[in-house]
This record gives C-alpha cells, sequence and structure tokens, in this order.
C-alpha cells in the first residue's frame, strides 16, 4: 500500500510540475492561467497532506526502532 501511495504521490508531484511549465511557458489565457493556478495550488496541498503523513510514518517507525533498541539494550 505505501508503494501505491508513493507512486500516487510522485504522479501528483509530476503533474504539479507539467503544471508550473504551463504557467511559466506565458501562452495561456488569463482564464486558462487562472484555472491551471487553481488546480496547481489545490494539488500542492494534497501533496503536501501526503508528505505529512509520511513524515509522521516515518517519525512512527524510527521512535519505535529506538525503542525496540533501548528495550534490548535492558536485557
Amino acid at each position: 500500500m505505501a508503494e501505491k501511495q508513493m507512486t500516487s504521490l510522485e504522479e501528483r508531484l509530476n503533474t504539479l510540475e507539467e503544471l508550473t511549465k504551463k504557467l511559466e511557458n506565458g501562452n495561456l489565457s488569463i482564464d486558462e492561467a487562472i484555472s491551471v493556478y487553481s488546480q496547481g495550488m489545490e494539488l500542492a496541498v494534497d501533496c503536501k497532506k501526503s508528505l505529512d503523513n509520511l513524515t509522521q510514518k516515518v517519525e512512527t517507525a524510527k521512535k519505535n526502532a529506538q525503542e525496540a533498541l533501548s528495550d534490548n539494550q535492558e536485557i
């Protein structure tokens, strides 16, 4: 499941990069640019939430590993 989530995150980041390139190109009408910008902002927020979630999982795993190592040293 983590692999699926990561792939999804990678796909979303790639899409965000494509949207950014469209905006930087400057060939969009104002309406199109606003639409692309809005899509990009929604995607950025979604990616941030995913990254925060993944960071929490890593921190939890790290804490659990440290506790396990501390418990083993007491034996």
